[in-house]
Parts: structure tokens; sequence; C-alpha cells
């Protein structure tokens, strides 16, 4: 697969993630009974389209993302029209708003779980795939696709417990029951001290294999697994306010892309399900940061529409829709500034130019 089509992938994926997003919108506000009158496929100009229901459906040029349009968000507009956005009760605008980043996460959670149950992902198992020469288990004449069901005595499956058992015996020889050829063996097992991770090692390497789970048990690690990643993208954020390198620590458009093509061209030149696992890690962690900048409570982004919304719902009192339309004109002028000295950035790195 050349280049190009790696970069076309990145792009799809990319888009994915953004339709999504604005397909949240869509469908909370249809909903909350709110009227939209344009839902787009894709960005850039139209291709062709056609209306349903009162809402006019389309189909862009450009295969990246999407948008909601609603009466009321143009200066044209009229201002007395029943469906305009603007008039409509402060909760239903506030679900409607905040139902595009909670799509996301409900993306990376759905992705992940196809993920674990339908490819897998790789896991250590029980089988020794390397024994280092000149170390107590090759003098103990442990070998190569050996599994080790037992240590002192007591029984084990999973490799993870067979290292914590072998762990907690520090420094003393341990007796390993053997599994080999479909006859088991007890063979006992001294150990030398490593100075490069401060252990005493007995020289075998359990090795990783492709591993599928049921479906409950992907939806329950899937969870587990994008509650840590978002927990670990919300401690990273706040280091990034705080750092004097803030802009070396993010990447824009460009650089996403440039990113995922590298990751995706080298994991499917392993094989077709390392590609389509790099694939869909990378949405998981897109979309999962795309619904998270979304909520952050600022000018232009959702997040801080969804703060405003939220004071209106709770005091019944509307920012007047001058001032609320001039903060977010400078939320986004700052946000497209942001945007375009990341892209120049991630640029000047692609051509090995340091920033």
């Amino acid at each position: 697969m050349s280049t190009l089509l790696y970069v076309i992938l990145a792009l799809v994926v990319l888009g994915v993630c953004i339709f999504v997003h604005e397909l949240g919108h869509f469908l909370a506000a249809r909903a909350c009974g709110l009227h939209v009158v344009e839902f787009a496929i894709g960005m850039g100009p139209k291709i062709f389209g056609w209306r349903r229901g009162g809402t006019d459906y389309s189909i862009r040029a450009l295969p990246v993302g999407g948008f909601c349009a609603f009466a009321g968000e143009s200066a044209e507009d009229e201002a007395d029209d029943p469906d305009n956005i603007n008039l409509q009760p402060a909760w239903k605008r506030l679900i409607m708003t905040a139902a595009g980043p909670l799509m996301n996460f409900v993306l990376a959670l759905v992705l992940a779980v196809v993920l674990m149950a339908a490819i897998g992902e790789y896991a250590v198992v029980n089988r020794i795939d390397v024994v280092t020469d000149g170390t107590p288990a090759q003098e103990a004449g442990i070998q190569v696709e050996d599994k080790i069901v037992g240590v002192n005595g007591q029984s084990f499956t999973a490799a993870e417990d067979v290292s914590n058992a072998i762990s907690q015996t520090g420094d003393a020889d341990v007796v390993l029951t053997i599994e080999r050829g479909g006859e088991t063996f007890d063979v006992t097992v001294g150990k030398e001290y490593d100075e490069a991770s401060s252990r005493y090692l007995m020289g075998i390497t359990f090795g990783t294999e492709r591993v599928r789970t049921s479906l409950w048990s992907a939806i329950r690690n899937s969870a587990a697994y994008c509650w840590e990643m978002l927990k670990l993208m919300v401690q990273t954020l706040a280091q990034m306010f705080t750092s004097a390198d803030v802009l070396d620590q993010v990447a824009g458009p460009v650089g996403t892309v440039s990113l995922m093509t590298e990751y995706t061209q080298v994991s499917f030149a392993q094989s077709f399900a390392d590609g389509m696992t790099m694939v869909l890690n990378l949405a998981v962690i897109i979309s999962m940061n795309l619904g998270l900048m979304n909520l952050l409570p600022l000018p232009a982004l959702d997040g801080g529409r969804v703060v405003l919304l939220a004071v209106e719902a709770a005091t019944g009192r509307h920012l007047s829709r001058k001032h609320e339309a001039i903060v977010h004109f400078v939320g986004l002028v700052l946000l497209l500034g942001l945007i375009v000295v990341l892209t120049g950035r991630d640029i000047l790195r692609i051509f090995g130019v340091s920033v």
C-alpha cells in the first residue's frame, strides 16, 4: 500500500471521528424536538443532497467530518422564526451541545470493544519463548515452548500469576512444574541478580499472542481502558497548561495525520491484524481527545457553550445575543490562530526543521 493510501486512511479515521461528533448533535437535536436545517456528511462544496422531514441532507466533496446547521445561526435568519435555535429552551440546547463530545466517548468505547472482541490484542501467555544462554533456567533444562503450571507446589495457568509467584520468592531457588509434550515434571531453578532491573531472574521470557475476549469481558475491559485513558489525558492536559513548552506537546491536524500515517504504515507492514489494531487504537485515542477537548469550557468550543447554557438554565437569564456572539467569535479567532500555528510547526517538523 502506497503512502498516499495511508494518508487517505488517516484522513478517513479523523473524518469519521468528527462526523460522529456532529451526528451526536444531530441525534440529540432530533430527540429534543429541535429543527435541524441541514445535516451534512463531509465538508466543502455539495456534491448532492436530498430533503426529508424538513431537513436538508447533503454529501460534501471533502470526506472529513460534517456539520449540523440550525435556524438562527446565520445573520440572515429571521429572529422570530419559531424554529430559531436561540428561542428554544436552554436545557434542550444544552443536551444537544453536550451530545457531540459525549458521542465521541461512545465511539471510543465501541471501537475498543470491537478491537478486543473481534480482532484481539497481544497478551503475554504461559508459553516460554526465550531461554537465555548461560542462565539458571537453561542449566535446569527448561526449553522453549515449555509451560509453567506450578510454582513451589501451587498450580497456576496465567503467565502473570506465574511471574508474580516467582517474584515473591526473592533470591531463593524455585521448584517449577513444567508441562512439555503432554507430560508434567518438576525442576529446581536458581536465580541470578540482574542489575538493570534490580531483580533476581532465572532467564526465561514468556511469549505473546493475539487474544480475543468475550463480548462482556470486552465491554468491561474497554470501559476500564477508556476511563484510564481519559484520566491520563486530563493529567496531560493539566501539565500542558503549566508547562512553558506547551506547543511542543501538541500536534495540529497535519501532525496528527502524519503520525497516523507513519504508525499505520509500519503496523500494516507487519500484518493486516497489526495494522487494523493500530487503526482502531488511534481512532480510540483521537475520538477520546476530540470529546475531551470539545468539553473544555472555552469560547467557541462545545464546553464553553455548555457552561453558558447551564447558567441560563439555572438562572433563566441569557447572555445577550450580541455579547454571546462576540465571545464565541473571539474564541473562534483564537482557536483558528492556534490551529494555524500548530499546522505551521507540524509542516516544519515534517521537513526536518527544529521548532
